[in-house]
Parts: C-alpha cells; structure tokens; sequence
C-alpha cells in the first residue's frame, strides 16, 4: 500500500518536473516593453482610480476550489484500504453535493437581488 503510493508521489513529481522543462525550453523568450505594462484582463489599464470589485464570479472561484479538494481527497479513498472507506467516501460525495446545491442556490438568489435593485 504505502509502496503503490511512494511510486504514485514520485512519478506525479517527475512528470511535473518534466513538463516545466520542457515548457521552459520550448517557449519563447522575447521580452519587450508592451509586456511588461500593466493589464486588466487582457487590455490595458482604462482608469487610474480602482471601480467596484464585481464579485459575480466569486462563487465559481470557490466552486473550483471544492472541486480540487473533492477530486484530491477521492484519490486518497481510492487508495484506502479499510471496509469502510467505500461509505465513508459515499457520505462525503453527499456532503459535497449538498453544498453544491446550496451554493448555487445561494449565488441564483444573489444575482436576483442584484437585478431587482
């Protein structure tokens, strides 16, 4: 068990390594004067005083987040080997659902409010 994971760890290691070599050698450098202005989203910066922040997108930020930690924490019950991990990772599949739920709930009943005002 703790073999089959040494030799998942070192071969996400190496892989990760690889391919930020390979990235490394294979784009190209070119600096110049246009890159290194400041942005906004890809245009160029379009007021010297700050607006207010949308946060329209905020919940798929953290949608994103539980996601990764879900999809992380699925692969360490895959490598369980315990009788119970199986429910175990079945209760957590429902608590993550569950709060899923809720916050798209919670984002569809924010963005009415924001329309209705």
């Amino acid at each position: 068990m703790i073999e089959t994971f040494i030799i998942y760890a070192i071969t996400v290691s190496i892989s990760v390594f690889f391919l930020y070599l390979l990235g490394i050698s294979l784009a190209p450098y070119k600096p110049s004067s246009i890159k290194n202005e400041h942005f906004e989203c890809g245009l160029p910066a379009s007021a010297s005083t700050p607006k207010k922040a949308n946060f329209g997108f905020f919940i798929y930020a953290i949608m994103f987040i539980v996601a990764d930690m879900t999809g992380l924490f699925f692969v360490l019950f895959v490598y369980a080997t315990d009788k119970h991990s199986s429910i175990i990772a079945s209760l957590f599949a429902i608590i993550i659902a569950l709060a899923i739920t809720l916050a798209m709930r919670e984002h569809q009943r924010i963005e009415l409010d924001v329309k209705n005002s």
